[in-house]
């Protein structure tokens, strides 16, 4: 029952002049959490909006500070599956508490 999960990923991919890829998206249904006061499990309804920036190679934060968060990949390709699953297990290690 923990890894029970019903999402939906909507957005968009916009390739800035730099090099970056902005990835700006929403995470939105439902996931299976613990409540951290009674260790029950229950269903949680996400609504998240997520904008992310990602390269492929390195990213040299010295060349504008704006994008301080990149992710970078060496795999000539940037894998969404990687970050949305990376962004699901942060939602998930937040505090939750069932209602």
């Amino acid at each position: 029952m923990g890894d029970d999960y019903k999402l939906r990923v909507d957005g968009f991919l916009l390739k800035l002049s730099n090099g970056l890829i902005k990835i700006d998206s929403t995470m939105s249904g439902e996931i299976s959490c613990i409540c951290d006061i009674s260790g029950d499990f229950f269903k949680k309804t996400i609504d998240d909006s997520i904008i992310l920036f990602a390269k492929d190679g390195i990213w040299n934060s010295d060349q504008n500070d704006d994008y301080f968060d990149v992710i970078e990949f060496f795999d000539g390709y940037i894998d969404l599956d990687f970050i949305f699953k990376s962004e699901l297990e942060s939602i998930r290690l937040d505090y939750h508490i069932k209602e």
